[in-house]
């Protein structure tokens, strides 16, 4: 676990409050679309094309990372990102057409892109999984509190006054990031070695070969293809086998419910457990919860899918640093939070192709299929660091 002697906790507590809002645009378009899609006139096929606009500006954001870094610090980039994401609300809370809300849409998610690459990177070179653990139940609040701030002011005004409210947040958000900088609670590259100096242990069993990198990113790939598609079709799976709507709204609040629970736990739970066995004990729980689904229908399978698949994504992320070299930690988690997103739009749209044309009953072995894969991709790494350390002892 990284030491780092100076006291954290005001650095922490920013990061934290700040990236609670990463999970707006989430939440909060999951409400707004039902006003957008009567306001402008819009098909239920008009969302595909949101998605993916969404999807490939985040994914672009995040295989951009590495680049930007070498002109500006991560702070600095995940300050700009929640520039553009507020600049993306604005002009979709103005927008007139289909075509000026994909566009804002596709710019706000350039922005969540960029905020949650940025601040990944930097939680890997300078927290642990336990911290960054915690800041992915910051982004679960954001995607609780979004959809109702949202579904209040459509209530009382409109979607677009609920875009408006969203931005003021982010106002307050930017200002804080702004004051932080100017106070220089961020720690930096350089003053993370020399505070570092006494608990540093040189490694010489970094992970170096391409396919290495590869098999990182596309472990990213399956997860992200997972968490959004499981979510998603579940509901329907649910209504076809004779569950009412209410139920299975109730389904959904459970798994985000029990992500966010399962993310405070873990992140207790690095204490005593390395990532490698967190992400292991996490899938077998996924697994578990979605046999349960499959073969029961019962809310206790997506309790447990959810609690199981909280730590994979910011664990995995963390273990980013203890396998790979410092000096290519921003690039590859750059590209690890721009494969989620293309796993999203990716493996989104083959399940969606396969519950048409088979059937909805599909999806579940499917789910089981995708976290799989990245059971196989996270342990072909541990086993290569294994026998890289045994080799050199």
């Amino acid at each position: 676990m990284k030491k780092i002697k100076r006291n954290k906790m005001p650095l922490l507590a920013i990061i934290m409050a700040s990236y609670f809002v990463v999970g707006f645009p989430d939440g909060a378009f999951t409400v707004s679309w039902l006003g957008i899609s009567d306001d402008l006139s819009l098909l239920i096929a008009h969302s595909g094309y949101i998605l993916v606009g969404y999807s490939v500006t985040y994914t672009l954001a995040g295989v951009l990372l590495a680049r930007f870094n070498r002109f500006m610090k991560l702070q600095t980039i995940y300050f700009y990102g929640l520039i553009i994401m507020a600049a993306g609300f604005i002009w979709l809370a103005l927008s007139l057409s289909f075509m000026m809300a994909l566009a804002a849409i596709t710019l706000y998610g350039f922005g969540t892109g960029a905020m949650a690459s940025s601040m990944n990177a930097y939680m890997a070179k300078h927290f642990s999984a336990k911290h960054n653990n915690w800041m992915h139940c910051f982004w679960g609040g954001g995607a609780t509190l979004s959809p109702l701030i949202m579904s209040q002011m459509m209530a009382v005004l409109s979607w677009r006054a609920g875009y408006f409210v969203i931005t003021g947040i982010l106002g307050v958000v930017a200002i804080v990031l702004l004051a932080s900088m100017y106070k220089k609670v961020w720690i930096n590259d350089d003053d993370a070695v020399q505070e570092n100096i006494e608990n540093i242990v040189v490694k010489e069993w970094f992970l170096t070969k391409k396919w290495h990198q590869i098999v990182e990113i596309m472990t990213f790939f399956f997860l992200g293809g997972t968490d959004y598609t499981l979510v998603f079709f579940t509901g329907m799976v649910l209504m076809e086998r004779g569950l009412s709507l209410e139920a299975v709204g109730l389904f959904s609040a459970v798994y985000y419910i029990c992500m966010t629970i399962g993310r405070m736990f873990f992140g207790w739970l690095v204490k005593w457990l390395k990532e490698v066995p967190i992400t292991r004990i996490g899938i077998v729980i996924a697994l578990t919860g979605i046999g349960v689904l499959y073969f029961t229908s019962n809310i206790a399978g997506m309790a447990m899918t959810g609690f199981g698949l909280a730590p994979l994504l910011p664990t995995l992320v963390s273990d980013t640093s203890n396998r790979f070299a410092p000096g290519s930690i921003s690039k590859l988690v750059g590209y690890e939070l721009a494969a989620f997103g293309a796993g999203i739009a990716v493996l989104f749209f083959i399940t969606s192709l396969i519950l048409e044309f088979v059937s909805l009953e599909a999806l579940f072995p499917i789910g089981i299929l995708f976290i799989l894969l990245v059971f196989i991709c996270n342990e072909i790494l541990a086993h290569a660091i294994a026998n890289d350390i045994e080799k050199r002892d």
